[in-house]
């Protein structure tokens, strides 16, 4: 078997304040778009979908790993949570020659924080997986492997969290300016939620 077990934690500057940033990184099926490597394979209903994560390592074996996501948001706490959704059937655990295929479990949380001229974002990322190894690796010592996946579990999740607050940073000036009105009360009204328990966000 080939485990991967990768965790990163990292700050970024975002520029917008708070709640906006909240409102922006608060759709799932959205947002996952700017995870390096990762696309959408069925999106469900609510902020609920599965996605593939695939790569090609060592230039010769492909990587395929499916997760099912949840996105929650804490508006108390300004806390977007996303976690393996439950009760979903996992993919096949398969190997070929030179591919692997196997079901894997992503939790992120990200807490935002107003800084001067936007908003501090501490996000903490984990991306765990168990694959067979493909057929062209099963000759190669267990110990070479381990230092393989290790390698891949340090270096794809930082790839990830670093390209995913890039791409989403440089999406937010053409996904703010297609907004229409006032985005923060459509938002908390969309959620039932006063609009006197957050701060307004009117566009200038």
């Amino acid at each position: 078997m080939i485990t991967l077990d990768g965790t990163i934690q990292r700050k970024f500057f975002f520029p917008a304040e708070p709640l906006t940033t909240m409102i922006y990184f608060s759709d799932l099926s959205r947002v996952v778009y700017y995870l390096p490597h990762i696309s959408v394979v069925e999106p469900y209903t609510g902020n609920k979908v599965r996605i593939r994560y695939q790569t090609v390592e060592l230039g010769a074996y492909t990587i395929n790993i499916f997760c099912d996501l949840e996105l929650k948001v804490d508006t108390d706490r300004y806390i977007i949570q996303i976690d393996p959704l439950p009760g979903c059937e996992p993919v096949e655990v398969e190997a070929t020659l030179n591919a692997t295929t196997g079901y894997g479990y992503y939790t992120s949380t990200a807490r935002l924080s107003p800084e001067e001229g936007g908003t501090a974002i501490d996000y903490l990322f984990k991306f765990q997986s168990r694959l067979q190894r493909p057929r062209g690796l099963r000759m190669m010592p267990k110990r070479i492997v381990d230092r393989i996946a290790q390698s891949i579990s340090l270096g794809r999740v930082e790839e990830i969290a670093e390209g995913f607050m890039q791409g989403a940073t440089e999406a937010f000036t053409e996904w703010r300016a297609g907004q229409n009105g006032d985005l923060v009360e459509q938002w908390l009204s969309s959620r039932a939620i006063p609009a006197a328990a957050a701060p307004t966000d009117k566009r200038r």
